[in-house]
Parts: C-alpha cells; sequence; structure tokens
C-alpha cells in the first residue's frame, strides 16, 4: 500500500474519532445539529483528499501528463465543495456553519499525518 494512501486512511481514523467527540460534546449542549454538521464537513474533507489522490495519480500515470488537467480537475473541485459547503451553511443557518469547522479539522488532520512523519524523520537524519 502507498505510504499517503495510508496517511489518508490514518486521517479518515481520526477524523471519524473526532466527529463522535463532537457528537458526544454538541449533544448535552443540545447542538447535536451543530455536530452532524461538523460530522457532514469531516467527511468533505475526507472526499475531497479521495478526489485529489485519485485526480493527481490519474495525471501522473498519464502518458502525457497536463498542467492545464490537474488545474481544471482542482478547480473544478475546489469550487464544488466550496459551493456545496456555503450552500448547507446558508440553509441550516446558524448550525449549518459546522460545515466549515469540519472541513478545517480534517484538514489540520491530513497535514499533521503528513507533516509529523517526515519531520521525525528528518529529525532522525541530524
Amino acid at each position: 500500500m502507498n505510504v499517503d494512501r495510508l496517511r489518508i486512511r490514518r486521517a479518515a481514523y481520526v477524523a471519524t474519532a473526532f466527529g463522535v467527540l463532537a457528537l458526544v460534546i454538541a449533544g448535552p449542549l443540545d447542538r447535536l445539529l451543530l455536530g452532524t454538521f461538523i460530522c457532514i464537513g469531516l467527511g468533505l474533507g475526507w472526499l475531497n483528499a479521495q478526489l485529489t489522490w485519485k485526480f493527481i495519480t490519474r495525471q501522473i500515470r498519464s502518458e502525457t501528463p497536463s498542467k492545464q488537467g490537474l488545474l481544471l480537475s482542482t478547480a473544478v473541485r475546489l469550487f464544488g465543495l466550496t459551493g456545496l459547503s456555503v450552500l448547507v451553511a446558508f440553509l441550516a443557518r446558524p448550525n449549518g456553519i459546522g460545515v466549515f469547522f469540519g472541513l478545517a479539522l480534517f484538514q489540520v488532520i491530513l497535514v499533521l499525518h503528513t507533516v509529523l512523519p517526515e519531520w521525525k524523520a528528518m529529525r532522525q537524519l541530524s
């Protein structure tokens, strides 16, 4: 299994744990809908990571990789994700803002799962 795929999978496990934690905390505060939208944001972040991985590997494996193709797929994916998030946040005010919290949290989790192992490896070399 590829290391990057393993990191995305581990990030998904951590995101699932944070989603459950969000629901456990939001329930007694009578904000269960906010916790649900945080979970949806975490799921959208995971979906974005998966789609990013698929588009990049498809471009790399292509006989004629194209920067324009990669740029177009990235733009479509990010505009679609942003549009969907804004729509959910607007239609489900005020709890819909949890989608953005979930997206941001997943990005932090993914970055930490990517950077920390590399940082540890660099420290061992020095």
